[in-house]
Order: structure tokens, then C-alpha cells, then sequence
């Protein structure tokens, strides 16, 4: 089907502004031309749908850098604890899940809590699991997936008892007993998972499809995402049969050698579904204070976070990896993890010899600024989570005191020319990119339009913020070639929204795309 877009506010991101043209064709899945209605009616081989869009805009369809997917999808059958402030909220939730799980899995999984934000966070321990669930094993990850919260079931299975050391880079939480109290961190967290029965392909697929709705909603029409190599065939295969959903999957460092043995290229595959770098742990999170920091964290002296790979080992890894012509994709929130990372990647660049890889640093919460003109020799792409800041906030202020000036410096980057793309984190944040748009212009704590804008001199103009989600994003993946704007001969990958132009901020706290498409397919349309 041919499509022809007209009366519209036309941003194709490849430019700042809108265009001279208010009529765009669609061709088959690309892009055909923009130009006048009847430049367009010419230009069209057959007969093309005419789509008045009413002075609406048109943009690229977004790209979300960093989700757990599949993760997020399967939050539609365990027990999700996100915004749960008291433990009689908690007990609601379970025994919401009881009610409707009659006979219940293998094993209980779910995510959501937040030791920072409960009123009784001491009462997170497996004995309090135990009563609702005294034989069946119970695993909740925390709001930022880098604790669990596990029953003694769980536990017992997993083999962690008073004689269990901790592993490399990782915490069992103890009593005063030195008994588990149930919550392990980091990599111990990874005892955990070797033991966990999984839901079915069939229950993923489902919750898969029940989700593409809301992506599109939302305006998303592609997602990069860390993914296993089950749930990962799984995506594949899904993403080929739909055509609704653009996925770039990142691996596990546990699949590096297997990777190389195949000779897998980073970024090679199709737009559909392609294959992109190992995703490597630098350090841990902020909420379990386990982020790598150059400060202890208040109230808990010499605790400056898990570095989880020193700069040594991360060169090590990346000269593996790039050797193989394979990307590394690190996760580092805390400044010392930043810092450690730019200076292993600034090393590989110098010492590579070769065209430099696509190489990204996820998160990068907080930065030195020393690090910053590094950040920017060592030619890495940041892929940034601006929803993030919306809830960090109070964190912030209350354990990254010594460093709170120098986190979530999106305009610091940008003057720089760093490039980044913006993300979600999903199912840790809200996968809804104007949340992202709304908190990287405004920084409003908790997106409370009435909080005053938490340090504005890293603010974003909407135009940076939409760009991050479009053509900048499209670059995280290798495929600004191709997606990212709304370029003759570019895959048609477009939605529109309201003329926000002549509306308030707060406009993108309430914001949906009215129409989506994905690769020339109307997938989604709601009042155009």
C-alpha cells in the first residue's frame, strides 16, 4: 500500500526544524519523496491513500537504546511490586497474584520493590515470602534488576546458607546471624538464576504480542535490547513473522566465545532483527549502592560500590572482543565505572589500528568532567536513560552528595558532540519515550511539573531530546543509514503527534502517537 501524508508538520530530523514540505510519500516500506500534495500524487506509481493529518506533526518513529524486553513483556504474568511504598502494598500485591494464580508455576518471579522508597524495607527477607509461599521458590527482582528478592525455597535450591562466601563481585545480605536474609546482589543474584524454571515460548510469545500495542502508542517502532539467547530466537523469529517491530539484540559476555567461534559480526543481520555488541557489567546500580563511585556511599563507610572489571580486564575484554570485529556494550552508572571504562576503551581506539567499532558505554549516570574531553577522545556512542533522573532524584541527593553536580549531564555531553541515544531501561522505567522527552528538557523530580528543574544547566532543548530519541538513536544500532529520519530512500518508520509546537511542556506527560507505521504498515491509529 502507497500512502501520501499531507497537511502536516513535517520534522525530518535530519535537519533542525521543520521542513518547507508538508506532504510526504510512502512507498512500499520506504520513503519516496516529500514535497507538495501534488508533487507527491505525481510521483506515486499507483493509486496512494491520502492521509490528511490536520496540521498535525510528522516525525521519525523512536528508538529505545537500552530495554530488557522480554523482561518487560513477561511483567504480565508475575508479580509486579513497581510503586509499592508500604509492605501492606506489597502484601495487596501478592495476594492479588495468589488470587488469580490458583495453581501456581514452577516458580514465582516478578520485579518492582524498592528498599529506598518502603516504609519497612527490614521486613524484605525470605521469611516474610515464606508465608505466602512456603515450598514454591520465589525470586522478585528489585526496581533496578541488580538485587533479588528470594524465598527460602529459592535459597535452599540455589544452595546459599550461613557457609555460603560470596562470590566474585556480587553480596549475600546477612542477618546478624550471618544467615541469608534473602536478598543477594550483583552477581550473586546469577546463583539464583541457573536454578529458575522460565515461562513457556508460548507464554513469552503471547506477552510478547500484547505488548507491540502500547509500544506503538508510544511511538516506538524499534528497541534495542539485552537479551538471552533463547529469549533472543524467540524475538527473532517473532520480529521476521510481524514486521511491526525493529529489535537489536546485545549478548551476554557469557556468549562471547561462542559468538566469535560463529564468526558474528556486531551490527550485521536486517533491520528487522540484528545482532549488536556483548553487553559487559562495569559496576552495579545507585539504588542497590552498588555503583561504582569515587566516594563512599553516606552511611555506609568504605563502601564505594562493585567495580565488577578493572580497566585492565575491560581492555582485555574489548581487545577480544574487537579482534573478532565484535562491539562491547558496557554498563556503567557510578563515576569510577565511567572513568574506568572511557580509559580501557580510550586505550583499545589508540592501540586498534583498524576502523574503530561502535562502541558503547550504557548509563553513564555520573561523569567526572575531567573524563568528559576522554569521554569524547575515546569516541565512544552513550546511551542514556534520561526517565531514570525523574526517580533519581532523591537518591542523588541523598547518597551521591559529593558528585550530584556532575550526574545525568545530557547537556554537558551534547556541547561536546558526544553522541548518544536515549532509552528506557524497561521494565526498570517506564518504556514510554515522552516520559524520556518530558524529563531530559524539563528534569523535573518524579515529573512533577510544580518540582522546581533539578539543575537546569544541563537541559536539554526539545530539539536535542527528540533527536535522541530518532537519528541518534538510529545510531546506537549502526542504522542511521536506514532508519532515524525522514530521508527519501530511509525505511518509512514515522508516527504523528499533536502540533506540540504551540503547546506546553507538560503536553509530553500526557503525549501518544495518534498513528504509527513500521516499515510502509499503519500498526497502530488512533484518531487520524
Amino acid at each position: 500500500m502507497n500512502y501520501i501524508f499531507t497537511n502536516a508538520l513535517i520534522f525530518t530530523m535530519d535537519a533542525p526544524g521543520a521542513s518547507v514540505y508538508g506532504s510526504l510519500l510512502v512507498t512500499g516500506e520506504k520513503i519516496a519523496m516529500l514535497g507538495t500534495l501534488q508533487d507527491c500524487q505525481a510521483q506515486a506509481r499507483s493509486k496512494a491513500e491520502i492521509i490528511d493529518l490536520g496540521g498535525r506533526v510528522l516525525l521519525p518513529a523512536f528508538t529505545d537504546c537500552h530495554t530488557h524486553f522480554t523482561d518487560y513483556a513477561k511483567k504480565r504474568f508475575s508479580i509486579d511490586l513497581a510503586g509499592c511504598v508500604t509492605i501492606d502494598d506489597i502484601i495487596a500485591r501478592i495476594e492479588a497474584f495468589r488470587a488469580t494464580h490458583p495453581v501456581l508455576p514452577d516458580w514465582i518471579l516478578g520485579c518492582g520493590w524498592d528498599k529506598n522508597s518502603l516504609n519497612q524495607p527490614q521486613l524484605l527477607t525470605a521469611g516474610f515470602l515464606d508465608m505466602y509461599f512456603p515450598e514454591t521458590p520465589v525470586a522478585l527482582f528489585s526496581k533496578d534488576y541488580h538485587s533479588r528478592w528470594c524465598n527460602g525455597a529459592a535459597l535452599r535450591l540455589a544452595g546459599i546458607n550461613s557457609a555460603s562466601a560470596d562470590p566474585p563481585d556480587g553480596k549475600i545480605w546477612r542477618g546478624k546471624d550471618s544467615a541469608p536474609t534473602g536478598i543477594v546482589s550483583e552477581s550473586a543474584s546469577d546463583l539464583i538464576s541457573r536454578f529458575i524454571t522460565q515461562p513457556s515460548s508460548d507464554q513469552l510469545k503471547n506477552a510478547v504480542q500484547a505488548s507491540l500495542p502500547m509500544l506503538h502508542s508510544h511511538g516506538l517502532a524499534a528497541l534495542n535490547s539485552m537479551e538471552n539467547q533463547t529469549d533472543a530466537d524467540l524475538l527473532d523469529a517473532f520480529v521476521h513473522a510481524e514486521k511491526a517491530l525493529r529489535i537489536c539484540r546485545h549478548f551476554p559476555l557469557a556468549e562471547l566465545d561462542s559468538k566469535i567461534a560463529e564468526g558474528q559480526f556486531s551490527y550485521t543481520g536486517d533491520e528487522w532483527f540484528k545482532t549488536g555488541g556483548v553487553k559487559i557489567f562495569a559496576d552495579g546500580s545507585l539504588g542497590s549502592q552498588t555503583a561504582a563511585t569515587f566516594h563512599d556511599y553516606p552511611g555506609s563507610k568504605g563502601n564505594r560500590g562493585i567495580l565488577r572489571h578493572d580497566e585492565e580486564e575491560l581492555f582485555a575484554l574489548a581487545a577480544k572482543a574487537g579482534k573478532a570485529g565484535i562491539s562491547c556494550v558496557v554498563h556503567a552508572i557510578g563515576d569510577r565505572a565511567v572513568h574506568t571504562v572511557v580509559s580501557a576503551l580510550l586505550r583499545q581506539r589508540r592501540e586498534n589500528g583498524r576502523e574503530p567499532l561502535l562502541q558503547r558505554i550504557e548509563h553513564v549516570q555520573a561523569i567526572v568532567p575531567e573524563d568528559i574531553p576522554l569521554l569524547k577522545k575515546s569516541g565512544a556512542y552513550c546511551s542514556l536513560q534520561p526517565v531514570h533522573l525523574a526517580n533519581d532524584v532523591p537518591l542523588i541527593e541523598k547518597y551521591w552528595r559529593p558528585i550530584r553536580d556532575h550526574a545525568y549531564c545530557f547537556r554537558s555531553l551534547r556541547e561536546q558532540n558526544i553522541p548518544f541515544g536515549f532509552g528506557s531501561d524497561a521494565p526498570i522505567e517506564s518504556i514510554n519515550p515522552f516520559l524520556g522527552i518530558y524529563s531530559a528538557a524539563e528534569r523535573k523530580p518524579s515529573l512533577d511539573p510544580h518540582q522546581p528543574t533539578w539543575l537546569p544547566f544541563q537541559r536539554l532543548t526539545l530539539w536535542d531530546a527528540l533527536y535522541a530519541y530518532t537519528l541518534g538513536a538510529a545510531a546506537g544500532s549502526d542504522s542511521q543509514h536506514l532508519t532515524g529520519s525522514l530521508t527519501p530512500g530511509k525505511l518509512a518508520d514515522l508516527i504523528v503527534l499533536e502540533n506540540f509546537t504551540n503547546l506546553p511542556p507538560d503536553y509530553w506527560l500526557s503525549a501518544r502517537s495518534l498513528l504509527t507505521v513500521v516499515g510502509g504498515k499503519i500498526v497502530y491509529r488512533d484518531g487520524i
